[in-house]
């Protein structure tokens, strides 16, 4: 009998046998969790960063935590987003165009079913999320932050184990804890500070790492996407936390900027002629007030503005730094976690943002609820409770021209400071550290079948019993390790703004500008910062690369020709002509099935004019400050068509054919030009008359123009 059996006796025999298989399966069960090498997942999406906001891309905002995960992974210089927060979400979490996962443009609750099924507003049936794709691959999925997918698709509906954040609307006050939710229902918060000590970025951070703790303890791999809400307006943050940076930015955009370019040179991110530092770029055209006196004008020089508006845009930059540094904070305390609980080899974390910096709405930014607010000089002891509990401020578009230095434009456009990102990829055990920037062409929608391959899952045909879409990413992984991609076509299209990426060759379409409205060319091997148009001198390229975008268009539901009908006409883009405060005169000749939608419309909700048809009778709107005045046929027609309607301070018109005109007094010019372009064949964004956008044409538009003229001199005047 051994030893342990005449000390203990049977008993003890039994107990030590136990013990023995306790201690068996516990080594047994962490063999087996550790055998799985594939790598844990983290996705960090900044909101509204721009594509210089980072110190490893050019920025003075301290960014050390991401400087260090650039530094020890990848650094890529062209990696593309769609141009607003959730369309941007929308490809990135389905590995699709916006328009193919249901968010075209934005979300909504009230979709128009003319527009197809690429603007549902919402996530369609016929994708699959990361989420659904990896839990069946045996990970544990968690989400914190922004959804903006709408909540009825939202992150539990769509695959995930666990959500902390807000699933509705695209920004919200970060001080007011009641918002923030906790899914699935009737989860208790883990993490729940007093309402006077609640910051959103703070939590968000806090919260990613107890689900990083949920995930290690559950001995399975895990993916975790934390979708902060910073930097995005209202620009809030603790008070303390943008005093460091008050004197930095009293220096002004201007200093600032050519200080970012001269960094991004030394970083090497700038590297050769083909880039150039751009002018300021141009304010959108836009009602007065909300862009602040500058509409259609570029940015003011920073010199040009008194000492008052300098401390107060000063204050407003310093605050939207102190959020990017709060962003900032967190990557370092997770990158510290993971080292501590020996996760940080076989992790592989991405860090990007959701498009450009955003000029909302012009360059000395707006108080209050967007487009509805109106800019306040704050000055004195006012000054530093900007960004604090209640307040609602954006920084304007000069300071989101800073943060897209070198390249032109904003988010909402297609333009490269519209939908550049900085782009992040760190996985020791994976890649390494890759010593050059990366300058291949990738795409957000590129990051699901990444995460795929680096996960080993598989892709479903069916979710929910729907049929899903096949991918259009790509993985990135053989670029992270060295490789090259095939090229490839990448096409763009946000609410008129438009472009089609074709190896080094770019044409894009602009919108809200106060010059001509057509296709532009540029080839960026050559020019990354569009600074030399080469439409003109290459008209056959800009033919097949618009004639190649409409065919993509088609393809993915920006232009939707519903089956079983009779096919929807598409139009070229025509220049969107100014129209402010001056004579207009509409012409179209129109033929087919005329019984409903917009023939010509330009301008939206605020002033615009349109010409439509009403149960086949041919209307003429014209908006001015919201208020629509009207002239309407008072009977039905068919065949072709001709119609003109004029505006003049006295009187509007509509003529059918060589009939006598209807006539009615005038609501006045259009006081300001209006933000919408001009639509043929539907209404692309708010309705300039007194319908539902985009109330697409039944019938074929044959011929239209408009012509513009200053009010003519009367006797009296």
């Amino acid at each position: 009998m051994s030893r342990l059996t005449e000390s203990t006796g049977f008993a003890g025999l039994v107990r030590a046998s136990l013990l023995m298989l306790v201690l068996c399966f516990l080594i047994s069960g962490s063999a087996l969790a550790k055998s799985d090498s594939r790598p844990n997942i983290i996705v960090i999406l900044a909101d509204d960063l721009g594509y210089s906001d980072l110190g490893c891309y050019g920025s003075e905002i301290s960014t050390p935590n991401i400087d260090a995960l650039a530094a020890g992974g990848a650094r890529l210089t062209q990696v593309y987003n769609s141009a607003r927060c959730c369309p941007s979400r929308a490809s990135l979490m389905t590995g699709l165009y916006p328009s193919q996962a249901g968010i075209g443009d934005f979300t909504t609750g009230k979709p128009s079913p003319d527009r197809g099924p690429g603007y549902l507003g919402r996530l369609n049936d016929n994708c699959a999320t990361i989420a659904e794709v990896l839990k069946p691959a045996g990970y544990g999925c968690y989400y914190v932050g922004k959804w903006h997918m709408h909540p009825e698709t939202g992150p539990i509906k769509r695959g995930f184990d666990e959500f902390y954040g807000y699933t509705d609307d695209h920004s919200h006050d970060q001080y007011d804890a009641d918002y923030y939710i906790r899914l699935p229902e009737n989860r208790q918060k883990e993490i729940d500070p007093p309402a006077e000590q609640f910051y959103a970025t703070d939590v968000f951070n806090e919260y990613a790492i107890e689900f990083i703790r949920q995930g290690q303890k559950a001995n399975k791999p895990w993916f975790l996407f934390l979708g902060h809400s910073s930097p995005h307006f209202p620009v809030q943050a603790p008070a303390e936390r943008a005093d460091k940076y008050d004197e930095v930015y009293q220096r002004g955009w201007d200093v600032l900027r050519e200080e970012r370019y001269a960094r991004m040179q030394k970083l090497g991110l700038i590297n050769g002629d083909h880039w150039t530092q751009t002018p300021r770029s141009l304010v959108p055209v836009d009602r007065d007030d909300i862009a602040n006196g500058y509409p259609g004008q570029p940015n003011p020089a920073w010199d040009s503005l008194d000492k008052e508006r300098q401390l107060d845009l000063a204050r407003r930059m310093a605050i939207f730094a102190a959020m990017v540094e709060g962003v900032d904070a967190g990557v370092g305390r997770i990158m510290d976690h993971l080292k501590n609980t020996d996760d940080l080899e076989n992790t592989l974390v991405l860090f990007l943002s959701d498009n450009g910096a955003c000029y909302e709405w012009g360059p000395f930014g707006f108080d209050g609820t967007s487009r509805k607010g109106t800019t306040t000089l704050r000055t004195g002891e006012e000054l530093r409770k900007t960004g604090q509990r209640g307040t609602h401020q954006s920084y304007g578009s000069a300071w989101a021209n800073l943060g897209n230095t070198p390249l032109r434009l904003y988010k909402h456009f297609t333009h490269e400071g519209g939908i550049s990102t900085p782009f992040i990829a760190h996985w020791p055990a994976g890649f390494g550290k890759v010593p050059n920037w990366i300058r291949e062409p990738a795409h957000v929608m590129d990051i699901m079948p990444t995460l795929i391959e680096a996960a080993g899952a598989e892709y479903p045909e069916l979710v929910h019993g729907n049929a899903v879409q096949p991918l259009e990413g790509t993985s990135l992984l053989p670029l992270l390790r060295g490789e090259h991609l095939p090229e490839r076509t990448i096409g763009f299209d946000h609410q008129g703004a438009r472009a089609l990426r074709q190896g080094d060759w770019k044409l894009v379409w602009s919108k809200r500008m106060p010059h001509e409205i057509k296709w532009e060319l540029y080839n960026l091997a050559e020019d990354r910062c569009e600074t030399r148009d080469l439409a003109e001198s290459d008209p056959e390229r800009v033919e097949k690369m618009a004639a190649a975008w409409t065919e993509w268009a088609r393809r993915v539901n920006v232009i939707w020709e519903p089956e079983k009908e009779e096919p929807v006409t598409e139009y070229e883009p025509i220049p969107t002509p100014q129209i402010a405060n001056l004579e207009i005169k509409i012409e179209a000749t129109v033929k087919g099935k005329l019984t409903q939608g917009v023939i010509l419309a330009q301008g939206g909700n605020q002033h615009g004019y349109a010409l439509h048809m009403i149960d086949g009778k041919p209307a003429f709107d014209v908006r001015v400050n919201q208020s629509v005045s009207r002239l309407i046929s008072d009977k039905p027609l068919s065949g072709t068509i001709h119609l003109t309607a004029t505006l003049t301070e006295q009187t509007m018109t509509l003529q059918i054919n060589d009939e006598k005109p209807l006539q009615q007094k005038s609501p006045g010019l259009i006081p300001s030009q209006p933000q919408d372009d001009l639509s043929l064949g539907f209404d692309d964004r708010s309705a300039a008359g007194d319908y539902q956008s985009p109330n697409r044409f039944s019938g074929k538009i044959i011929k239209q123009r408009v012509v513009t003229s200053p009010p003519a001199k009367h006797p009296n005047q």
